[in-house]
């Protein structure tokens, strides 16, 4: 699948999460993140996901999961495992500054994120769900093509360091969406942004999403290797495998600190089912 098909797809989950929110305004962000899934699988068959939750809802404890999703980006000689905390933000001013030092000023699901991130050499992002109105200051980007129009996007993302410079306070405790937002871009930045043709050219582009965080290589010697969950989306449809063995991997991984995992395989399709 060339690069323009990630664009138009991940366009077009976009626009669906948009109008999703928009008719169901009272929707958590845990649906929301289903249903974004949900639709990316329908639309583009090189994204696969497992929802943690379904396969572990009766054992888990009654704090849930840390962590909202884990996405790894698969590409043919490299691959870059993102993990994202999300939020909603809908009024212009809601509380945003307690929401980001979450729970009872203390940040600790922020520096959670952040401290997993940095042990397992992942990135850490915010996905805000989040409708532009007619006073979001437009976000920039190389190319007016992925990030000029907003009106048809509420997915966004920044990165977690970011997000804790709001939460710490350094632009004050008056925090508003819009601010939020302009450090955010597009989630479908990451695949329209020309001429971005593969991972390994993300942080370049959208150098305050990764912070010059680098790719890893696939399975070269002395390389990290992908891990044997990502390899089980990657090689099988999720309704072949039996619950016990789901749930072995799982517990066997320690994944239950996330909702959901995805990836996105981006290697030609001649690769597909060789890693």
């Amino acid at each position: 699948m060339k690069n323009c098909n990630f664009c138009s797809a991940t366009k077009a989950i976009s626009l669906d999460v948009k109008n999703f929110m928009e008719n169901v305004p009272d929707v958590k962000e845990e649906s929301i993140t289903d249903y974004l899934v949900w639709r990316w699988r329908e639309l583009d068959k090189r994204f696969k996901y497992i929802n943690i939750s379904l396969f572990t809802r009766q054992q888990e404890a009654t704090t849930g999961a840390d962590f909202e999703l884990e996405l790894w980006l698969i590409e043919e000689n490299f691959h870059l495992p993102l993990i994202f905390q999300a939020k909603k933000f809908i009024k212009q001013h809601d509380s945003y500054f307690a929401k980001l030092n979450y729970p009872d000023k203390t940040q600790r699901q922020l520096e959670k994120l952040l401290s997993h991130a940095q042990t397992n050499r992942k990135v850490p992002f915010y996905v805000f769900y989040s409708i532009p109105d007619t006073e979001t200051r437009r976000i920039s980007c190389r190319s007016t093509i992925c990030c000029g129009n907003l009106s048809n996007t509420a997915v966004f993302i920044a990165n977690a360091n970011k997000v804790k410079e709001f939460a710490d306070g350094k632009y004050g405790k008056q925090v508003s969406k819009n601010k939020l937002l302009e450090i955010s871009k597009p989630f479908h930045c990451m695949f329209c942004c020309s001429p971005i043709q593969s991972i390994t050219k993300f942080s370049h582009y959208l150098p305050l999403l990764f912070s010059g965080v680098k790719p890893h290589k696939n399975e070269q010697k002395g390389q990290q290797q992908l891990p044997e969950y990502v390899r089980m989306l990657l090689d099988h449809n999720i309704s072949e495998i039996n619950k016990e063995e789901i749930l072995n991997v799982i517990d066997r991984n320690k994944l239950r600190v996330f909702r959901v995992i995805g990836v996105y395989d981006m290697r030609p399709a001649s690769k597909i089912g060789t890693a």
